[in-house]
C-alpha cells in the first residue's frame, strides 16, 4: 500500500512538473504575443509623434512666411500711397523774375474746383450701376434711372416709389444741383435721413468731383443746352456773325432731320439721349459746330456733323426750334 502511495505520488509529482513547465511556456508564449503588439503601437506612436512633429514645423514655416508677406504688403501699400501723396503735390516751377504770374480767373478757379473728370467718374459709376441707370434706354432700377439729373425735383421722378422722407425733402423743395448733390453723395442719411439707398457715400472729394461730371453729361434739355444747371459756361465755340445769322430753310431741314430722328425723339421725350426738340436756333448752330471741331466728344456726333455744311447746319436749327 505504502508502495503504491509513493507510485502515486510520483506520478502525481510527474504530472505536476509537466503542467508547470507546459504553463510556463504558454505563458511565456503570450509575454511573446503581448511583447510584440506593445512594440507595434509603441512604433505607431512614435511615427504619428514624428509625423505631428513635422507638421508643427511646416505651420511655424507657414506663419512665418505669412508674417512675412504681411509685411511686404503693408510696405507695398505705404509705398503706394506715399506715391499718390508725392503725385498730388506739384513740382517746384522755376520763377521768372522778368514775368509777375498772374492768377486764374475767378469763374476758372471755380470751376475746377467743381468738377472733375467725367472720363474717370464713368469708372466711379461703377459703384452705382448695380441700383441706377443712365443713358440712352436708362430705366428704374431698385433706384431711378439718372438722366436730366441736374435741376431735378428730389423724390418726384414719376413713376418711381420713393422713400417717404425722400418724397418729403423734395415737397420742402430739396432740388438736385450742385452742392446738393455732393452732399447726398457724400453721406447719403446726413441729407435724407430715412433714404433707402443703401450707399456709405463717396468720401474722397476728387471722386464726387468726377462723378458729378460725368452724370452733367445726362442732364441737357432744350431750356438751358449746352449746359444744364448750374454748369452753364461760356460758349464751346466761337463762331463768325455771318455764320450765327444764316437763316435755316425749315424744309430742307426737315429732309435732313430723318437721320436725327433715329435717336431723338420728336416729341421731345429724353431716353437717355437730350431732346433737341425746340432747341434754340443759335444753341443748336454752336453745339453742331463744337462737335464738328470735335471739341464735344461723341464720336458719332462729331461724324453726322462733320457731313454737314454751315447752310444745312442752320436749316436744321430752323427746322427742330418750331417743331411741335
Amino acid at each position: 500500500m505504502t508502495r503504491n502511495t509513493g507510485i502515486y505520488a510520483s506520478v502525481l509529482g510527474g504530472a505536476a512538473f509537466v503542467l508547470g513547465v507546459a504553463y510556463g511556456w504558454t505563458a511565456r508564449d503570450y509575454r511573446g504575443e503581448e511583447l510584440a503588439t506593445l512594440s507595434e503601437a509603441l512604433r505607431q506612436l512614435e511615427a504619428r509623434n514624428a509625423t505631428l512633429a513635422a507638421q508643427v514645423a511646416e505651420s511655424d514655416d507657414l506663419d512665418d512666411r505669412i508674417t512675412e508677406l504681411e509685411a511686404s504688403l503693408a510696405a507695398a501699400l505705404q509705398a503706394l500711397e506715399d506715391a499718390k501723396v508725392a503725385a498730388a503735390i506739384p513740382e517746384p516751377v522755376a520763377e521768372e523774375p522778368s514775368v509777375e504770374p498772374q492768377d486764374p480767373p475767378e469763374e476758372a478757379q471755380t470751376a475746377a474746383l467743381e468738377f472733375g473728370d467725367p472720363a474717370r467718374g464713368e469708372e466711379v459709376f461703377g459703384q452705382c450701376r448695380s441700383c441706377h441707370q443712365i443713358g440712352q434706354g436708362a430705366k428704374d432700377r431698385i433706384g431711378p434711372h439718372l438722366n436730366g439729373l441736374f435741376g431735378r425735383r428730389a423724390g418726384l421722378h414719376e413713376g418711381f416709389r420713393y422713400s417717404d422722407d425722400m418724397a418729403m425733402m423734395g415737397a420742402d423743395g430739396l432740388t438736385w444741383e450742385l452742392e446738393t448733390l455732393d452732399a447726398y453723395l457724400e453721406n447719403p442719411k446726413a441729407l435724407v435721413s430715412r433714404t433707402r439707398m443703401n450707399f456709405a457715400g463717396l468720401k474722397d472729394p476728387q471722386d464726387r468731383a468726377d462723378i458729378l461730371a460725368y452724370l452733367r453729361q445726362f442732364s441737357a434739355s432744350p431750356q438751358n443746352i449746352p449746359e444744364a444747371a448750374p454748369t452753364a459756361q461760356a460758349r464751346e465755340v466761337e463762331l463768325s456773325p455771318e455764320v450765327l445769322a444764316i437763316v435755316g430753310d425749315t424744309d430742307y431741314g426737315e429732309y435732313l432731320a430723318s437721320e436725327c430722328k433715329t435717336c431723338h425723339q420728336q416729341d421731345g421725350s429724353d431716353q437717355g439721349i437730350p431732346s433737341i426738340t425746340q432747341w434754340p436756333t443759335e444753341d443748336f448752330v454752336v453745339a453742331m459746330h463744337a462737335y464738328k471741331r470735335k471739341i464735344r466728344p461723341h464720336p458719332v456726333m462729331q461724324m453726322m456733323a462733320n457731313r454737314l455744311s454751315d447752310e444745312e447746319i442752320a436749316a436744321l436749327a430752323a427746322y427742330f426750334a418750331q417743331l411741335e
